[in-house]
């Protein structure tokens, strides 16, 4: 019978759990530019973020801003088109954002405040019936 060892190989670190999420905040990078991103996925010590502009750079360091304004800064690690990766400066506990998320959830319905956006809605195209073909 033969088992797996659970060492692993020098200079490979194990990854830490990443816990899928989708939470809009807001990046702001020191020269003082800021944009709308969605927080994709969230560790103890990093963020998977995707953004509409571009992404900020390899080596730059940036804030984002959570809901509740809860500031997390760190360095960005990695980016590929809109999407970027970063390293916070501390750790991060992720039931804080648990919390932020269900106090602004809460805010929201006590105030009975709902905005509905135009850019999620679907359009369809109208289409004329005598210039459709029978196939």
């Amino acid at each position: 019978m033969s088992f797996m060892n659970s060492d692993h190989p020098a200079g490979y670190a194990l990854r830490e759990v990443r816990h899928p999420r989708i939470v809009r905040a807001v990046v702001k990078s020191r020269n003082g530019s800021e944009q709308d991103v969605v927080i994709r996925n969230v560790s103890q010590r990093g963020l998977g973020i995707t953004c509409k502009g571009a992404a900020p750079v390899k080596g730059e360091r940036v804030t984002v801003v959570l809901p509740g304004d809860l500031p997390l800064s760190g360095v960005v690690r990695w980016f590929s088109g809109h999407a970027f990766g970063m390293e916070l400066d501390e750790d991060f506990q992720i039931e804080t954002l648990a919390n932020a998320l269900q106090r602004q959830a809460h805010v929201s319905r006590v105030n009975g405040e709902w905005h509905v956006e135009s850019r999620h809605r679907v359009v369809t195209p109208q289409v004329d019936p005598t210039r459709i073909r029978r196939v």
